[in-house]
């Protein structure tokens, strides 16, 4: 078995955004952290698909009783997922980002952050937009600031958070590796908002506190106010909900870097500049999280192939010189249904490339 961990790095660089080999090895250390020889063999004969402890049990010729107790043991170290929306728990596989990665929550060392920065460096961050399928998406924190017809509820930040039954939140994974590292961020912790079956399995394994929709609607208005911008997993049923601030979140950080960062997003909107209202105070440049938005020669200038439709810039003008409208028919995104459709559609145009 002295290669399960490269036969791990090859499953794992097969789903979603995918796990590349750099020539360091960081991804292989950090598999050897975080998995077990055991756990290794056991991710690798899982089904794709969510199943419950018998068909795991059929499928790798185990015994039910010895299986729940490895399963619940993975799921409980944030190395599979587990979901209870049905009679019995089920578990699958999940990618290393948006899974793996975000479940260690509680398990950050300075070792391991070591390995996770060189390893972001050096082949990570470039598949976090490596692929036609993002697993994330901004979204308008409010849609009231939004012209141009109605909104989908899957767009609606406030709507998304009033629609669901269950939901905890987490202190945010990137801002507070970023403090362990000794670096200072200014904006709060707790803002990695959770749903439904994502609510349970961060509950269950001490990732998170369930809150109610008013505390929700409260994070999502501070986030607002702190100028920050909000990603949610790319579906419909959307599962989890980020406030994401660019001096931390590694999705911001990467995207900043695109000449072009709005052909790398899934927005259903963007940005619209009435240079006639425009006092040129700067207020929108201080917000933009991707540089769409600045002052040259004392003008603001607008770039809208920076733009990522997150309405940031909207809600700060003082003259409403900026307006967010939303995209022709003809390009708006509809999502998949669930993030698991995410990760399947995602794994199928890695095999297709």
């Amino acid at each position: 078995m002295a290669d399960i961990y490269e036969k791990l790095r090859n499953r794992l660089d097969e789903m979603a955004t995918g796990y590349p080999a750099t020539p360091g090895g960081a991804e292989i250390r950090i598999l050897k952290r975080l998995f077990s020889e055991d756990d290794a063999a056991l991710f690798l004969a899982m089904a794709p698909q969510p199943q419950t402890v018998s068909e795991v049990a059929s499928r790798v010729r185990a015994e039910p009783e010895t299986m729940v107790e490895r399963l619940e043991d993975m799921a409980r170290r944030g190395l599979i997922f587990r979901l209870k929306d049905s009679q019995e728990p089920r578990y699958v596989p999940v990618p290393f980002i948006v899974g793996i990665y975000e479940f260690q929550l509680n398990n950050l060392s300075p070792e391991l952050l070591k390995d996770i920065s060189e390893y972001y460096l050096s082949g990570l961050g470039a598949t976090f937009h490596g692929s036609k399928t993002p697993h994330l998406r901004s979204i308008p924190i409010n849609t009231n600031i939004a012209l141009g017809g109605p909104v989908a509820p899957y767009d609606d930040a406030e709507a998304i958070i009033r629609g669901k039954s269950r939901i905890a939140v987490a202190e945010c994974f990137c801002r507070k590796a970023v403090r362990m590292y000794g670096k200072e961020c200014k904006h709060p912790s707790e803002t990695c908002i959770q749903f439904d079956s994502y609510a349970d399995y961060y509950v269950e394994n001490s990732l998170a506190r369930y809150i109610t929709t008013d505390e929700a609607l409260c994070i999502l208005k501070r986030s607002e106010e702190e100028g920050l911008v909000i990603h949610i997993l790319n579906s419909q049923k959307v599962e989890a909900m980020c406030a994401c601030c660019s001096c931390c979140c590694g999705m911001l950080i990467s995207l900043k870097l695109f000449p072009a960062p709005a052909r790398e997003v899934k927005s259903n909107y963007v940005c619209r500049m009435e240079e006639q209202l425009c006092t040129d105070c700067g207020a929108c440049t201080a917000r933009c999280p991707v540089g769409a938005l600045r002052l040259k020669e004392a003008k603001v200038q607008f770039r809208e192939e920076r733009c990522i439709g997150c309405g940031l810039c909207v809600s700060s003008c003082p003259t409403q010189a900026l307006s967010l409208l939303k995209k022709p028919q003809e390009k708006l995104y509809i999502p998949p249904a669930t993030v698991f459709e995410t990760f399947s559609l995602m794994g199928s145009e890695k095999k297709d490339a």
